[in-house]
């Protein structure tokens, strides 16, 4: 039966009257109307599905031109906090489905990038111009996203204490045997 059906669709494909059409639809500049990925969602749409979610703790940083780090990845960092790891789970969820009732009625729906979905503890969108970061508490906490994306210079550690934390430390010896010398 499958070879039946393969053949039966390759028959379409290779009909002269339907290639013209299929090539001119697949073709990167057949679709005007096709959404960009920059355009997924804009800042304030963000921020409201943030606040009707209750987010905690929402922070927002431009990369941008003229941002921290020239623009290499986006326009705009969003970090936001989460009670719990379902409540995380559902801040990104909920700015999901904002991205695909914005794109309701188009030909195609372009998806940003969901990292970190299943364990919770720490959800990445990347929805083109902005990349929405949701965290835990305690992941927000470990990871301290601000202080790498925020423009505030960390105070200087003197020399003296940049010396003794590049000391190499030796292993003590916990086996009976006696340290050879050498």
């Amino acid at each position: 039966m499958l070879p039946a059906v393969r053949a039966g669709a390759l028959g379409r494909w290779r009909s002269p009257r339907n290639l013209l059409p299929r090539l001119l639809s697949s073709s990167a500049g057949a679709s005007p109307a096709r959404p960009q990925a920059a355009a997924l969602l804009e800042l304030s749409e963000v921020e409201k599905v943030l606040r009707d979610v209750r987010a905690g703790d929402v922070r927002v940083f431009p990369v941008g031109e003229g941002g921290l780090h020239g623009g290499a990845c986006a326009d705009y960092m969003v970090v936001a906090t989460g009670r719990s790891d379902w409540h995380v789970r559902n801040i990104a969820q909920a700015l999901l489905y904002k991205i695909k009732q914005k794109q309701k009625g188009s030909d195609r729906i372009l998806m940003p990038s969901v990292e970190g979905q299943q364990a919770g503890k720490w959800v990445v969108i990347d929805s083109g111009s902005i990349i929405i970061h949701a965290l835990e508490e305690r992941a927000r906490e470990y990871y301290d996203l601000e202080s790498i994306w925020s423009k505030e210079v960390s105070p200087n550690t003197s020399v003296q204490e940049l010396e003794t934390t590049l000391v190499k430390t030796r292993r003590r010896n916990l086996s009976q045997k006696p340290m050879k010398s050498i």
